[in-house]
């Protein structure tokens, strides 16, 4: 997570540091962990902004989404490009840690526009299937 609250070690374990001891950093990371766990398909197949933007919105981390009671979550739905690549993620996230905002409103808007919390479990269900991410969410 920015800053380094917290960190995923792949589908293992979850390190928090002092900062990170947190309802909302810990829900991240254990997104992640769990996201994992359930995923046959390659790591590298789904992009980091979409794994960030889950965890961002498991954790409901009100830094980058609106509250739940909004019409749309979104603080930043910037359409430009997010970074596929855990380097790139890492570089983009050092320099604008609002790049999480804009991974959980992509994010989000995919949730809801495919039936809500329901939608992650199917899209789980079909990359282990075989199914191509690029041809289940878009960019």
């Amino acid at each position: 997570m920015a800053a380094s609250g917290g960190v995923a070690v792949r589908n293992q374990a979850v390190m928090l540091s002092p900062r990170g001891v947190d309802p909302v950093i810990a829900a991240h990371e254990l997104s992640h962990v769990e996201f994992h766990v359930r995923l046959d398909a390659p790591r590298d197949q789904i992009p980091q902004w979409f794994d960030e933007g889950l965890a961002v919105l498991v954790s409901n981390d009100e830094r980058y989404l609106l509250p739940p009671t909004a019409p749309d979550r979104c603080r930043d739905a910037s359409p430009e490009p997010l970074p596929r690549t855990l380097t790139a993620w890492l570089s983009a996230a050092s320099a604008d840690e609002q790049v999480y905002a804009r991974a959980a409103c992509r994010v989000y808007r995919w949730v809801d526009a495919h039936g809500g919390p329901p939608a992650v479990l199917d899209l789980v269900d079909r990359l282990n299937r075989g199914e191509p991410f690029a041809t289940l969410v878009q960019d």
